[in-house]
């Protein structure tokens, strides 16, 4: 569904705007596209304070706060466990609140979710495969145990 775009206009300080235009140049963005991310991001973190984002594919990338635990992973590993958030929590050895908020996260930012599961689908060894068909598996171990 299409939105409208709100103009909003900000002030920064002279050191703030520099190291904005800096970090936009290294990105290869505008700095209003730039600021425009980090305003979403910061609206998104007010909401659901547990999650962070982090460059990655594709795009800026939902995170449970201070893990290695994308959003999407989360939410995978608990409908793996039968939508039992507690074994998912136990699993992750995190607080079941935070596994809650990242399903929270999840459900109101569905599409996103969706991307990040259908990249991490193409990049698996089936997706890969059916892009480059003479992919083979490497086996060092078995095939080192199969040999001898």
């Amino acid at each position: 569904m299409p939105t409208k775009d709100v103009t909003i206009s900000l002030r920064l300080t002279e050191p703030e705007g520099a190291e904005l235009a800096a970090l936009a140049r290294l990105r290869r963005e505008k700095p209003a596209t730039l600021v425009a991310r980090y305003v979403i991001e910061g609206v998104r973190r007010s909401r659901f304070p547990a999650i962070e984002f982090r460059d990655g594919e594709p795009g800026r990338v939902a995170y449970l706060a201070g893990t290695r635990w994308p959003v999407w992973l989360i939410a995978q590993l608990v409908e793996e466990h039968r939508g039992k958030v507690a074994a998912a929590a136990d699993q992750m050895r995190r607080p079941e609140a935070l596994v809650r908020m990242a399903l929270a996260y999840a459900a109101h930012y569905p599409e996103e979710i969706a991307a990040c599961r259908t990249l991490h689908a193409e990049r698996d060894f089936e997706g890969l495969k059916q892009v480059l068909p003479t992919l083979e598996r490497l086996l060092c171990g078995q095939q080192t145990a199969a040999a001898n």
